[in-house]
């Protein structure tokens, strides 16, 4: 069962990978810059956005990356963006190189409880939408694979739409994209996208062209022009104290449909990630030697790289 767990993860992050791609052109800028220095490309972790629904949220993509054996790995708390989320790790070999293993996943879920009555029956008036959850239906066809290879691309294939295809309920109206924009810019931007990955994070600290994200930032920056997220004043978020430093681009727009009209909103971003070493370990590049946790501090403001930019 692993060795079909870690053939239909590599599909299904292949797929979400090549979607999240096809719609964010500054990716495959990056991306193109960094495989032509002949640098290591590998992707830390995947962030996914959900609102409270019992069959949309954070609990439903956990329950799909647990059938692929990632494991819950911590909880995380957002008071002033009022979130909470969770990290889950992917299986690990010992002394497996970081560029070999798959993505972390990284995912957040409003808390209804403390924003306006309007606020909570837009945000219902979709959730309610969704009346079922496909995973049982996926745990039931996981355990019925076996090795058939047709079997298995067919069951990446429906994990990586479901994960990939947007939100599970109506096409939203733009006058309701506004109304919960004005209190959380985070649940606007689900209820347009819904579990869609928000975006990749790629690894900086296995590249050998750059020493610390410092130099990766300007190289962003100053060689492929492409602008970075400076909420709380500065581009790098977190530091090697925390054994985590992050920074962001700031997210591409695309042209989406509402319901009342086509409009132009921020859609997804890229972030970077420089890990440190364990205490006791070296800088080595093997995953278990870093910290492979998150920064809530970090995290918070990296968020910040979807609100809607005026002017």
């Amino acid at each position: 069962m692993l060795k079909v767990q870690s053939t239909i993860t590599e599909k299904v992050i292949k797929q979400l990978w090549s979607i999240y791609k096809s719609k964010v052109g500054q990716v495959k800028i990056i991306e193109q810059a960094i495989r032509k220095k002949g640098d290591t490309w590998s992707e830390d972790h995947i962030a996914f956005r959900t609102l409270p629904g019992k069959n949309c949220n954070l609990k439903v993509i956990a329950g799909i990356f647990e059938m692929l054996g990632y494991t819950h790995s911590g909880n995380y708390d957002f008071p002033e963006k009022k979130l909470k989320a969770i990290s889950m790790n992917p299986p690990v070999k010992n002394n497996a190189h970081s560029s070999k293993v798959f993505p972390k996943v990284f995912i957040s879920e409003l808390i209804l409880d403390s924003f306006s009555k309007p606020f909570k029956e837009c945000v219902l008036k979709y959730t309610n939408d969704v009346t079922d959850s496909p995973i049982e239906k996926l745990k039931i066809q996981l355990s019925q694979l076996k090795a058939d290879n047709k079997k298995i691309t067919q069951f990446a294939n429906e994990i990586a739409l479901f994960l990939g295809s947007g939100a599970m309920w109506r096409v939203p109206r733009y006058q309701d994209y506004e109304l919960l924009r004005i209190e959380s810019e985070y649940a606007a931007w689900t209820l347009v996208f819904g579990n869609t990955p928000n975006h990749f994070t790629v690894s900086v600290h296995i590249m050998e062209t750059f020493k610390n994200l410092q130099q990766f930032n300007d190289y962003i920056q100053k060689k492929l022009k492409i602008e970075m997220n400076k909420s709380g004043g500065s581009i790098i978020k977190g530091s090697k104290a925390v054994r985590l430093e992050q920074s962001a681009t700031l997210a591409e727009e695309n042209v989406v449909r509402f319901q009342d009209g086509f409009y132009k909103i921020p859609y997804a971003f890229v972030e970077f990630a420089f890990r440190h070493p364990l205490p006791g370990k070296k800088h080595d590049e093997i995953w278990e030697s870093y910290y492979q946790g998150f920064v809530t501090d970090n995290a918070d403001k990296i968020f910040e790289s979807t609100n809607k930019r005026t002017g």
